[in-house]
């Protein structure tokens, strides 16, 4: 009996000799705030400032806690914005009200602020609605207790809920670090919000210059920019938002609605003209409206100071209008990786198809060439009869019974072989003079035609193989078009988020890229920094900061390895999943001194999935161990590579078929293990009933299917089964099975005699289940593989 315990190993790369990196100097402790960052900050602090400022209805003021919502959790940030709010709400006529609602944000802050990451909208918006319900209740209650300021808390409340969560996206942009190269479709119109509520606000500033003069030129500049980069939609969608901001909030009313409406769309309209034409359009609607219509502003003034805006989008640098985001592009264009992969995919279809045009060609029912049996009776007279001085009276005047003898005499050599005169009629013996040629001719003839139709058989089982190798490859490559897809996506949010932490915490980054599974699940984290000649500081100083600014529990990917590109280190980290699975193989072989016919095998890939694999090849002895070999290395390879397990298991089996000649297979028992939510996948081609050991009880996985290496194509059967902490997983050969006397058997005596022994660690319970097998073995034993894998929930 032999024994081995599968362990997973990880290939070392070592730096190239001669190839040291120089030590980086420590980072400055005292970093100088740029040009840029208080801009940023400026920028962010007028925005909150005009914002709380904001009066719904006359009577609800949701606005600043909205804006404020935003920063929760955000660190000094949300300091900075609460300033701005706290200044900007006190002349909105209900400063205590304002102030409880401050004071129940900043208690958030202090104490559930810190749960929340920056991409948890959703988080933040409920802890801003409930801040705005606390404050409106605390109102309600110092003005005696009346329903109707609890229905406005109430109201309140939920216009925040609503509108945080539509300003989060675009705040997320327009007040980040590192401008984001194309924003989508739901960033823009966040941001038009976020710069529509602005103007709102200093419309409602109670100062001369900013009602009459800055507010006219900021609305003009806005609903320009919106058009010329949008478009009709845009100008349109955004002069709709902002006169309806303004009517809503009482410094506007439905003419002003109409011009900035109307405006915005002749400005879209004539974008292509220039912008002398867009902005003349859009001033003129103005003039046009208040000169042949109701006013639009309340002073001529600020109509001088719309066309002044007007006037200003003349002069502004292409820089600025081509960097000021796309409404639509985000959904339209496609990014470069997305378009190569098409392409891609598009080449590959195109060359399956040219493969199944060659299988049609080769594999073809091609009819066979056989000779009619007219032409073989026409041989054998040529050569018997023709000099014959009674052939004119047979071929002449007796031509259809000597045409039915002969056809009688092939028959006889399709039966028998061969024809003797003794066979022919007696009327035939009598009176033909070469009855014994004309036998021999017969059966020479017929034994050529015969071989004839054994090479053109032949001959058409190699066109039809060679056509089921070609459509095999075609498949190949059509299925290979639904695996190019990485299966992840980038988290460009987090991407960010991280790159600042990195920066503050002294590191410098040179590339950061984190991905995500589809599904919300397994986060991947890629850095490129700067080396620390092997030192490991690196990876001591990144590790913590990866797992505060993501919230996951976070391992480096080869922890002992310093790997090195040009002259940067690559560090990778993945999430840690929630459970582990270990795994051991107890194996024997059926004849002494010969290798077992069974393989087996256990991988662990980056993407937190455990795969579980037993193959057993046909007979025992060097043949078996080789073909159930073939089919580990070829599941192996192809699971490094990403493939899906169905399109292992169909090349798998497309590469047995063709493998030779003779007839061979192997079988094939999977177990695939998802190690963050436990979900198990098992999948068999021809392989005996696998069992999960769980508690007092025994599960069996049972399937119907022929091993791989039979049939052109196979039937995959999946059984999906959701794991428990504890189980035990056992795949099994056939000659455990039958050494216990079948599948149910098995079963029954795992349930009886193996779990009372309850066995921890799978190498024992592997090699416990092998020495029982060999000892109730009653017939030659076959080759015993038994693979056994303990499922288990990591420690927090």
């Amino acid at each position: 009996m032999e024994k081995t315990e599968i362990l997973l190993e990880t290939e070392q790369k070592l730096p190239p000799l001669g190839k040291a990196l120089r030590p980086t100097p420590a980072p400055k402790t005292k970093q100088k705030t740029s040009l840029a960052q208080a801009g940023r900050y400026g920028t962010l602090w007028a925005m909150v400032y005009l914002w709380s400022g904001g009066e719904v209805l006359q009577i609800l003021h949701p606005l600043a806690m909205s804006i404020l919502t935003v920063f929760l959790g955000s660190g000094r940030v949300f300091w900075l914005a609460l300033s701005a709010a706290a200044l900007g709400g006190m002349g909105n006529g209900v400063a205590l009200k304002h102030g409880a609602v401050l004071l129940a944000a900043t208690l958030i802050h202090l104490t559930l602020g810190r749960f929340v990451t920056a991409e948890e909208t959703l988080k933040k918006a409920l802890l801003g609605a409930f801040a705005m319900a606390l404050g409106g209740c605390f109102y309600a209650v110092g003005q005696g207790g009346l329903t109707f300021y609890f229905v406005v808390a109430g109201v309140e409340s939920a216009m925040v809920l609503g509108i945080s969560l539509l300003v989060q996206k675009g705040a997320g942009v327009l007040f980040a670090p590192k401008r984001t190269a194309v924003w989508s479709r739901e960033e823009t119109l966040s941001v038009l919000l976020i710069l529509g509520g602005a103007l709102t606000g200093a419309a409602q500033v109670e100062l001369p210059f900013l009602q009459d003069r800055l507010f006219p030129v900021l609305t003009a500049l806005f609903l320009l920019i919106a058009a010329w980069r949008e478009g009709v939609g845009g100008g349109a969608a955004a002069g709709a938002l902002v006169g309806f901001l303004l009517f809503v909030c009482g410094v506007g009313n439905l003419p002003l609605f109409a011009v900035l409406a109307l405006g915005g769309l002749l400005a879209g309209c004539l974008k292509d003209v220039g912008r002398l034409f867009a902005g003349l359009a859009f001033w003129m609607t103005a003039v046009l409206f208040s000169f042949y219509g109701e006013p639009v502003f309340a002073n001529k003034e600020q109509l001088l100071w719309l066309g002044v805006g007007a006037l200003v989008f003349l002069f502004l640098p292409k820089k600025i209008l081509a960097g000021a985001g796309g409404l639509w592009q985000a959904n339209q264009a496609k990014d470069r990786y997305t378009q190569m992969r098409e392409m891609a995919e598009e080449r590959l279809r195109g060359f399956g198809k040219a493969f199944h045009g060659l299988a049609k060609v080769f594999g073809g029912e091609e009819e066979m060439r056989k000779q009619e049996i007219s032409a073989l009776v026409d041989t054998v007279a040529e050569k018997v009869c023709q000099s014959c001085g009674m052939a004119h009276y047979c071929w002449d005047e007796e031509v259809y019974r000597t045409y039915s003898m002969t056809f009688s005499a092939l028959s006889c050599c399709d039966g028998a072989g061969r024809v003797t005169t003794e066979q022919l009629p007696p009327w035939f013996q009598e009176m033909c003079p070469r009855k014994e040629a004309f036998a021999q001719t017969v059966c020479t003839v017929y034994e050529r035609y015969r071989q004839d139709l054994v090479w053109a058989g032949r001959l058409q089982e190699c066109r039809n193989l060679v056509g089921q190798q070609l459509d095999a490859v075609g498949g190949i490559l059509e299925e290979l078009t639904g695996q190019m897809d990485t299966g992840c996506i980038i988290l460009e949010n987090l991407q960010e988020s991280l790159t600042l932490a990195l920066r503050k915490a002294g590191i410098r980054v040179r590339e950061v890229q984190v991905t995500e599974e589809k599904g919300g699940r397994g986060k991947q984290v890629r850095l490129v920094v700067r080396g620390c000649n092997g030192r490991g500081i690196c990876r001591e100083a990144i590790l913590p900061v990866v797992r505060k600014t993501l919230g996951r529990q976070m391992e480096q990917v080869d922890e002992n390895v310093c790997h090195l590109e040009g002259e940067g280190c690559v560090l990778t980290f993945v999430e840690a999943p929630v459970f582990a699975l270990t795994a051991a193989t107890a194996f024997a072989a059926g004849e002494m001194g010969k290798p077992c016919g069974d393989a087996s095998s256990f991988l662990e890939s980056e993407r937190g999935t455990a795969l579980l694999a037993v193959s057993d090849g046909m007979g025992t002895g060097e043949k078996a161990a080789a073909e159930s070999k073939a089919a580990i290395e070829l599941l192996e390879q192809f699971a490094a590579a990403g493939f899906s397990r169905e399109l292992a298991v169909q090349l798998i089996n497309s590469a047995l078929l063709l493998r030779r000649a003779e007839e061979n297979y192997a079988t094939l028992d999977i177990c695939s293990v998802d190690l963050y939510d436990g979900q198990a996948e098992f999948i068999k081609l021809g392989a005996v009933a696998s069992f999960i050991c769980r508690g007092n009880r025994v599960i069996s996985v049972y399937a119907h299917s022929l091993p791989a290496g039979i049939l052109e194509q196979v039937r995959v059967e999946k059984n999906d089964m959701r794991l428990k902490d504890g189980d035990l997983i056992l795949l099994l050969t056939d000659g455990i099975t039958d050494a216990f006397g079948g599948e149910r058997q098995t079963a029954q005596w795992l349930e009886e005699k193996f779990l009372p022994q309850g066995f921890a660690n799978p190498q024992d319970a592997a090699d416990f289940i092998l020495q029982a097998a060999q000892e109730h073995c009653q017939k030659e034993p076959d080759d015993m593989t038994v693979q056994a894998a303990r499922f288990w929930k990591k420690i927090a």
